[in-house]
């Protein structure tokens, strides 16, 4: 147990004396010939402040002892409030105090005494609202806010369809032949883009949307292409979903 726990009790009885509130501390047992050790020491000023006067009648000299209280007193400091007062202030109020005030009031704004329950203070600032989300970003093969630029459609890409339901928005992107990091997926605003490089069968030109093409070319060569899609309205684009198997590559936007 610290020395400190119950300090007032001890020192009270002590007599407010620190040296025996000491002794009595470490020597409790009452056996212990230190426990109630005598200190011939001057009055040490503890809680209680005690006053000695000599009094002297004909040649005899006597000490009064006089007990001596010490009041402290401290000024609460007063702030201006700017606004009226609402909740109850214990301070004169020199503005509107519509709740129950134990000072004088004189209409205006009130002096608040550093008490939490009035009202009369302004409010904090409201957080400031959260930034925009970007309109411009790439969803594959990464995540990633990018600038704004010019689209620029290409006379051929691979075979690409889009599908528009309530809630969601589709496009499969066929890319025989095309390696995963050679297609990127852009939304710029409402617009999705879809850019890389393809494969194109130098023999066969375009062949119709919806069929599967296979084909015994001999020649085929590595093709940029470029194409952008509208998006329907209320999509979810930082919802974006993109995956690309079995070399078709397919973007899902969930509708709110």
């Amino acid at each position: 147990m610290s020395m400190f726990s119950r300090f007032d009790k001890d020192l009270k009885q002590a007599d407010g004396c620190l040296h025996k509130a000491a002794d009595m501390f470490f020597h409790p047992i009452g056996e212990d010939i230190f426990h109630k050790w005598d200190h011939n020491h001057p009055a040490f000023p503890g809680p209680k402040l005690t006053k000695v006067r000599l009094e002297c009648k004909g040649e005899e000299k006597k000490e009064v002892k006089e007990e001596v209280k010490v009041v402290v007193k401290v000024e609460e400091k007063k702030e201006k409030c700017s606004g009226g007062c609402s909740g109850g202030c214990s301070g004169g109020c020199s503005g509107g105090c519509s709740g129950g005030c134990s000072g004088g009031c004189s209409g205006g704004g009130c002096c608040c005494h550093h008490h939490h329950h009035c009202h009369c203070a302004p409010p904090p600032p409201p957080p400031p609202p959260p930034p925009p989300p970007p309109e411009h970003i790439r969803i594959y093969p990464c995540f990633a806010v990018i600038d704004k630029y010019d689209i620029v459609e290409s006379e051929w890409h691979p075979a690409m369809k889009d599908y528009t339901a309530d809630k969601l928005w589709q496009l499969h992107v066929y890319l025989p032949g095309v390696a995963k990091d050679k297609v990127i997926v852009d939304i710029l605003g409402k617009t999705l883009v879809v850019h890389g490089e393809g494969v194109f069968h130098t023999h066969c030109g375009m062949w119709p949307e919806h069929i599967e093409h296979c084909c015994d070319c001999t020649r085929k060569e590595p093709t940029c292409f470029c194409k952008k899609f509208a998006l329907p309205d209320n999509c979810k684009i930082h919802e974006a979903r993109v995956e690309f198997e079995k070399e078709v590559l397919v973007v899902r936007i969930q509708r709110g």
